[in-house]
């Protein structure tokens, strides 16, 4: 896939620019604040994975498969804070994923990223009759794990910072359906999305690149507060 070679830009600090200029024709709506805490299950698609390690030939895989255990410890998660002005909204939406090589190599003793494979993003949402339809662009905060030709990466605890690398660009698209459940104030979201994203996982002397499709059916309970809940045309 053609995207995929793209070069890594920062691109993400243009977007508090970008999603204030798509809110702009909106900000005079009635304004709303919501969040929502999700659970799920996911799929990954076989994509490449090049593993590139100093003074070591080159491991690729054109198809790499990936398993991920979405309702096992770490579980997957989906949280999202959310400004809305009317039927529009600007976001900022934080996704914990899980990889697990499945595929088999003779210097791969394990490679995971499982602490995880965070999708952090802002995103553009809108309201059209009965469905939500967003879009999201931004970073992917990785905590690898792996041992490549007997050579530990060094990791401390699955919430330790310096475990942490900002690495990579995500972006995905979804499609959601809110139920009222509390007089609008409480409310059940449902949703399917898609992810794709790209980033680069540190290993001992090289990197692995690593490119994901994920597919996501989440569920969760939202809450909205301040403002009113009626929507303007």
């Amino acid at each position: 896939m053609q995207w995929m070679n793209l070069p890594m830009l920062n691109i993400y600090r243009f977007l508090p620019l970008l999603f204030l200029l798509m809110a702009w024709s909106t900000l005079k709506a009635q304004r709303t604040w919501s969040f929502e805490l999700h659970g799920g299950v996911t799929a990954n698609m076989p994509l490449p994975l090049t593993i590139i390690q100093q003074n070591y030939p080159i491991i690729y895989f054109k198809q790499a498969r990936y398993y991920s255990e979405p309702l096992k410890s770490p579980y997957y998660w989906d949280w999202r804070f959310a400004k809305w002005f009317g039927k529009h909204s600007i976001e900022f939406e934080a996704i914990h994923h899980k990889l697990y090589l499945k595929s088999i190599h003779p210097d791969i003793q394990r490679f995971g990223i499982s602490h995880g494979f965070n999708m952090l993003t802002f995103n553009y949402a809108h309201k059209f009759n009965y469905f939500i339809f967003r879009n999201g662009i931004g970073s992917v905060l990785l905590h690898p794990e792996s041992t490549i030709r007997n050579k530990v990466y060094p990791e401390g605890p699955g919430f330790d910072i310096k475990g942490y690398r900002l690495r990579g660009f995500v972006f995905h698209t979804a499609i959601a359906k809110q139920i009222p459940i509390v007089r609008k104030r409480l409310f059940i979201n449902t949703e399917v999305k898609a992810s794709f994203a790209k980033a680069n996982a540190p290993i001992v002397d090289g990197i692995a690149k690593v490119n994901a499709i994920v597919l996501q059916g989440i569920v969760g309970l939202g809450v909205r507060f301040a403002g009113t809940t009626k929507d303007k045309d």
